[in-house]
């Protein structure tokens, strides 16, 4: 009975508000901790990278994340499949740095959660500037997790169909902005997911009100009880669709992905637990490669609406998400990949794999070992 009610509808929309949030926060929670599913991975493809014979291979260190569905066992089972020699970095402890000298390669995010965001970020960009590390993400790709605005900035200079969005950090600028808006809008503050923290405005008074709290003196509350929106705002053109949204995964040549559906009254479906997984449209696999190419990650998640007049538009990304199975795509009940060929083809592939191995073995063939085979190049000549 009580599961049942935690799948209706009206229970779903009621977890995505604010108000529910806030109150959440102040009930007994569960402190954020780690998970070890390494007994209970599902079987998939095991993921091999032909690393060149007489290159070493590079020591990394692994940031343990506090998912529900953790990344960190699935870089861990990639390593050990692979020969990699890796041990855990507690990022966390005071001697950080200290520790990190062990290693030639950190991975991980370790959580979503702004104070741990910020900290990644911090550490990463000293890793990678002071020790000569390399980071996955690195940290310029880390200040694109649940950016909201730095998105939205990115694909306009790549001139990707991303949804029209007015960000201001003035606020006479957002007022007047406002007023030249076509309504509904749809506001979202920085450093949200699963469509927490996403509003629909459907009127120029709503949007005069969220202006007037995000500029005041102690900013606007959000569904976070210590953090406010405070100084921006940011508005995105809600894109009329047939009713779902299409996540697509992009690693390398790789695509995966499902359609989320939209609850009725409502107009999200990220977090909303509505997947259903069959094939893509080959115009939204496009899409997604072009951005991937743009932002040129190992991994990008990209969430797009079929809107009314056949375009596909992008409304958010990722460099990462969650993945609880291995089975990220079906195609007439079918798990794999599509594979996008160099002539712009694409083909189907069955197959189950965890994404974040396919990742992993992207970013060590992309970003690392260009940098070990120059290092070896420079030892041998002597330099």
């Amino acid at each position: 009975m009580l599961k049942a009610l935690k799948k209706s509808a009206g229970v779903k929309r009621l977890r995505k508000s604010m108000t529910y949030s806030r109150l959440r926060q102040l009930l007994p929670m569960r402190e954020p901790g780690y998970i070890d599913d390494r007994g209970q991975i599902e079987d998939a493809e095991e993921v091999r990278i032909d690393w060149p014979a007489g290159l070493a291979k590079p020591r990394v260190g692994i940031v343990r994340d506090h998912e529900e569905f953790p990344r960190w066992t699935k870089y861990r089972r990639f390593l050990e499949t692979n020969g990699f020699p890796h041990d855990l970095y507690d990022i966390h402890a005071h001697d950080w740095i200290e520790r990190a000298r062990q290693f030639d390669v950190v991975i991980g995010l370790a959580s979503n959660e702004i104070n741990r965001l910020e900290e990644i970020r911090v550490k990463y960009h000293f890793l990678e500037t002071a020790l000569g590390k390399i980071c996955y993400p690195s940290a310029a790709q880390a200040l694109l997790y649940e950016d909201k605005s730095l998105e939205a900035y990115i694909t306009g200079v790549c001139g990707l169909p991303f949804a029209n969005a007015i960000i201001s950090h003035s606020e006479e600028d957002a007022l007047a902005m406002i007023e030249k808006a076509r309504y509904p809008l749809v506001s979202k503050i920085n450093h949200s997911s699963g469509s927490v923290g996403v509003e629909l405005v459907r009127t120029p008074q709503k949007a005069r009100r969220i202006v007037g709290q995000a500029f005041s003196r102690k900013g606007r509350k959000t569904h976070i009880p210590w953090f406010r929106q405070k100084g921006y705002v940011y508005f995105q053109d809600y894109v009329p669709n047939d009713g779902y949204d299409i996540r697509v995964l992009m690693v390398g040549r790789m695509a995966f992905g499902y359609y989320r559906k939209v609850l009725s009254g409502d107009f999200r479906a990220s977090g909303m637990d509505t997947v259903e997984k069959r094939g893509l449209p080959e115009e939204a696999i496009r899409v997604a490669r072009a951005a991937q190419r743009c932002l040129r990650v190992p991994h990008l998640v990209v969430d797009m609406v079929h809107a009314l007049d056949g375009r596909y538009v992008i409304i958010e990304f990722s460099i990462v998400c969650q993945v609880q199975t291995p089975e990220q795509l079906h195609v007439d009940g079918v798990p794999g990949a599509y594979i996008v060929e160099d002539n712009g083809d694409i083909r189907f592939e069955k197959g189950r794999y965890w994404v974040h191995e396919l990742a992993l073995r992207q970013f060590l063939w992309d970003e690392v070992l260009p940098r070990v085979r120059e290092t070896t190049a420079k030892a041998s000549s002597g330099c």
